[in-house]
């Protein structure tokens, strides 16, 4: 079994990810893909130790993950790939990676110059692009904070976006 989950979560590896996803996604792994984690020696230690220690986590760079998600596809083992914002993600595709076609966004907080589109979610011109990058890519994008609420599609959210740049 390949990738279960592929999620944007600004938080990472935490509670609802270890406690509530893994539950009705199946994981024996964790691919978080990060440039600016995988390049911080305490950030990593923190969550090379975040998930229980039947689940592995391997903390890469957007370069090293398109390796680590080709890989895990092909696996016997499931994996989930985490990242911080969907512009890895779109680097991941132009580099040749296949992380599947679902995505689940969860928060994604309030910076500089972001935009709220949805509960706990807020997004910049940058990552609104990567986002109309990978649906256009085929990859049905689905918001949903905890596994219990209805996802929502970036169709309905990426009109707010827009409409609140009018």
């Amino acid at each position: 079994m390949p990738i279960s989950f592929v999620r944007i979560d600004d938080r990472v590896i935490h509670g609802q990810i270890v406690a509530r996803w893994s539950k009705l996604k199946p994981c024996n792994g964790i691919l978080v893909i990060d440039d600016k984690i995988a390049s911080d020696p305490l950030q990593k230690g923190i969550f090379m130790h975040a998930a229980p220690s039947n689940i592995k986590v391997g903390i890469y760079t957007a370069e090293e993950g398109v390796e680590k998600v080709n890989k895990a596809k092909q696996a016997k083992n499931s994996y989930f790939v985490i990242v911080k914002s969907p512009v890895t993600l779109k680097k991941i595709n132009e580099l040749g990676g296949d992380f599947g076609t679902e995505l689940n966004v969860g928060p994604m907080s309030a910076r500089g110059t972001t935009k709220t589109i949805g509960k706990n979610v807020s997004i910049t011109e940058e990552e609104k692009e990567a986002f109309d990058f990978l649906q256009n890519k085929g990859i049905n994008i689905t918001f949903q904070l905890v596994p219990e609420e209805t996802p929502v599609k970036w169709e309905k959210l990426k009109t707010l976006y827009t409409r609140e740049e009018k």
